[in-house]
């Protein structure tokens, strides 16, 4: 084989491969996988030592108003799925409309993650309602915090479609944006099983 013909095939090989920034995104996931392991690890640990699970006594989450917030943020990753696809097929509109959803239903899960929290103290669950109170707050807060910087990450993603600033060839920042979101989405399918259902 040629020096040329093998400097073709890695080029080709290469466009076909994860890029060196998809692949840090993929390995900061990782991290962050492996940080949320160690929280639920804990979470079930005292779960399993408590000899009853809510204590008695303690107001209970409503597995209601956690669904509610699940469909919305899950209808969210989707939404900013059809980004990604506007992005790749060089459709502005898709893109654009599929970021601005994914936006408006994030920032209203936070809000209404906030107004549950509002509404659980005032029932008297705070975050010094011994182990299940402080677990939820410190899970559930933890979890948000992600949700305000994949929103952060999103919103960047929008101004600069405004912008004209992806093309169907180069949209790395669009796809470990919303990469991310979906990991965050992902985590709280499994915080709802946790907190709200399996009790």
């Amino acid at each position: 084989m040629t020096t040329h013909a093998a400097t073709a095939q890695a080029a080709h090989l290469g466009e076909q491969g994860m890029s060196r920034g998809m692949f840090g995104m993929v390995l900061f996931i990782a991290s962050e996988i492996m940080l949320f392991g160690g929280l639920f690890a804990g979470y079930f640990y005292m779960r399993n030592q408590a000899a009853s699970w809510p204590p008695e006594g303690v107001h209970e989450v409503d597995p209601v108003t956690g669904g509610i917030l699940t469909a919305i943020l899950v209808i969210s990753g989707l939404s900013a799925h059809m980004g990604v696809v506007g992005a790749k097929a060089g459709n502005q509109g898709l893109f654009i409309f599929g970021l601005a959803g994914a936006l408006l239903l994030g920032t209203i899960f936070i809000g209404g993650q906030i107004y549950e929290w509002f509404l659980l103290m005032d029932h008297g669950l705070t975050a010094e309602s011994g182990v299940y109170g402080s677990s939820f707050y410190v899970l559930t807060g933890f979890h948000g915090a992600h949700v305000i910087v994949g929103l952060a990450m999103l919103l960047v993603v929008f101004i600069r479609g405004f912008w004209r600033d992806f093309t169907p060839k180069r949209h790395l920042f669009v796809d470990a944006s919303v990469l991310y979101w979906h990991f965050v989405d992902i985590v709280w399918v499994f915080l709802y099983a946790a907190l709200y259902v399996l009790v």
